[in-house]
């Protein structure tokens, strides 16, 4: 599980776009015992971050690729339109004139599941020595 601290977690908060760093600083750790099994997930609990990892609307239909195999998603096939109200976020701000504008999402910017998948044989020593230490200190 210090793999997911300290590589996972890192890697994925590198990737994770960064307006003024509310997702990557909600990027944590948690480790679950589960019977005989220790769990460790990277996860984030941020109302977006599954809009940036997988896209949203056409343009994420359009331009997808890096986000996992496991993962199938339905996109939104036609523009919505959002009152300017709704849009004062990051580099977006609006003078109030009442309008709406045309939305078609935004492309996926994968950031958790490349982090893992780049990393996977980083991970898979590091479980190897710590379970080969704590076989060591059994044996003695």
């Amino acid at each position: 599980m210090h793999a997911a601290k300290t590589v996972v977690q890192p890697e994925a908060k590198l990737r994770a776009p960064a307006n003024e760093g509310e997702l990557r600083n909600s990027i944590k750790v948690r480790v679950k015992i589960e019977g005989d099994k220790a769990i460790g997930e990277v996860f984030t609990n941020s109302d977006h971050s599954a809009y940036v990892e997988l896209g949203t609307g056409p343009k994420g239909q359009e331009n997808h690729s890096g986000i996992s195999p496991e993962v199938s998603v339905s996109y939104r096939s036609s523009p919505w339109y959002v009152h300017e109200d709704q849009i004062n976020v990051g580099p977006y701000h609006f003078a109030k004139r009442g309008e709406f504008y045309k939305m078609y999402g935004q492309p996926a910017q994968p950031y958790l599941y490349p982090a893992l998948k780049d990393n996977h044989d980083r991970v898979s020593r590091s479980v190897s020595k710590f379970v080969s230490r704590k076989i060591k200190e059994q044996i003695k």
